[in-house]
């Protein structure tokens, strides 16, 4: 800065060997340090006062680690996964499709108009035209998002030209990035469980199925279970059985006591009726086309169908339990550290900070010009 001084003044000295009127090295002055005198009129006078919101949120997975207080629960937050998926929230917040999705729900480019006379800083202005493009440019000067890698946590902030605009945006940015997180969740389970969620209706509709073909067989046979049928009809089998052996038994007896007695014909007769009924009941039971073996393994297969069923049913219904566990670690979630605050005061322009670093930039520039000029008059002398 001593050496910028130095080079001014070693410049005036310059100036006034010339010989120039007193009006004139004025003005040589005022054209020297015009940088400088307009940043003091833009800033002190035209400028608008810029208000910054700012939030902090974090993307975190399901899967963390329990039994967590303090710091190091924010330390803790930061695993790789979060990250990542931090990332893409940032990402979104500064790109386009943040910027239609907030001019859908907010006057997005009315809030960055100014009431002053601001050229700069004010949209449309003298760097960024009303074009869609132009005015991306102009959000990204205004809205800005950085991650932490040790914590984590993501800051976001937003800068309007009053304090409610400011915390509109960042309080709607926030918004979109939790629906963006909803929408990665809502595919992840799609992705993830629809297959499960597939398999178990496939499984259910054939339960229904089976369950439906056997209420028609029994309709058709007018029979409940054809197995318990069997059961009395074996037993009726096995009475009739019973029944014809104690016959015989006492046609044997009739024959030896006496050949003509009067009961040996009611004997044998009963004894016929009986094996011919054990015949016929027998010939139920082996018949191919309606015979009841026929009904016992069209029914056994039946409910062998309806279990398989059942049990693929419940195989089905433990994969997709199991498959929303696993997706449900895998959830993200948009949890917000920071709420939005409403600033009382403007963060931006720097006004004095600003005019001095263009004050400085200036007296090197001219400094920079003092030794060109000199030492092309020096080349010249030389000549």
């Amino acid at each position: 800065m001593g050496a910028a001084i130095q080079g001014a003044g070693k410049i005036r000295r310059r100036i006034a060997s010339l010989g120039l009127p007193l009006w004139l090295r004025r003005r040589a002055w005022l054209l020297l340090f015009l940088p400088t005198l307009l940043s003091v009129v833009y800033f002190f006078f035209m400028a608008s006062d810029q208000y910054e919101s700012e939030a902090r949120f974090v993307v975190r997975s399901a899967q963390r680690p329990d039994n967590l207080g303090g710091l190091s629960f924010l330390v803790q937050l930061g695993l790789q996964r979060s990250q990542d998926d931090s990332f893409i929230v940032e990402d979104f917040m500064a790109s386009r499709d943040a910027v239609r999705e907030l001019q859908k729900n907010l006057p997005l480019r009315e809030m960055f108009k100014t009431d002053a006379i601001d050229f700069i800083a004010g949209y449309p202005s003298l760097f960024y035209g009303p074009r869609e493009e132009r005015f991306y440019k102009y959000f990204l000067t205004m809205v800005s998002v950085v991650h932490t890698d040790k914590t984590g946590i993501s800051t976001l902030k937003v800068r309007a030209f009053s304090p409610e605009n400011a915390k509109k945006i960042t309080d709607t940015l926030l918004q979109l990035g939790e629906e963006l997180v909803n929408r990665l969740n809502e595919r992840l389970l799609r992705d993830a469980v629809g297959r499960a969620e597939a398999e178990v209706t496939e499984a259910q509709n054939r339960v229904i199925a089976a369950q439906a073909t056997l209420t028609a067989f029994r309709n058709k046979e007018l029979v409940i279970d054809p197995t318990s049928n069997a059961v009395a009809l074996a037993e009726l089998i096995a009475k009739l059985s019973t029944e014809l052996a104690s016959t015989r038994a006492q046609i044997a007896e009739a024959k030896m006591n006496s050949s003509s007695g009067p009961q040996l014909p009611v004997l044998e007769r009963k004894a016929i009726a009986l094996d011919e009924q054990i015949t016929s009941e027998r010939t139920r039971v082996a018949r191919s086309s309606d015979g009841l073996a026929e009904r016992i393994a069209t029914y056994e297969r039946l409910v062998l169908e309806r279990e398989f069923a059942n049990k693929m049913l419940g195989t089905n219904e433990a994969d997709l339990v199991r498959a929303k566990a696993e997706a449900a670690k895998q959830l993200l979630y948009l949890e917000t550290v920071v709420e939005s605050n409403l600033t009382d005061y403007p963060t931006q322009p720097k006004r004095l900070r600003s005019v001095l670093t263009v004050f400085a930039a200036n007296l090197l520039l001219v400094l920079i010009a003092w030794l060109v000029f000199t030492g092309i008059r020096e080349h010249d002398a030389r000549n």
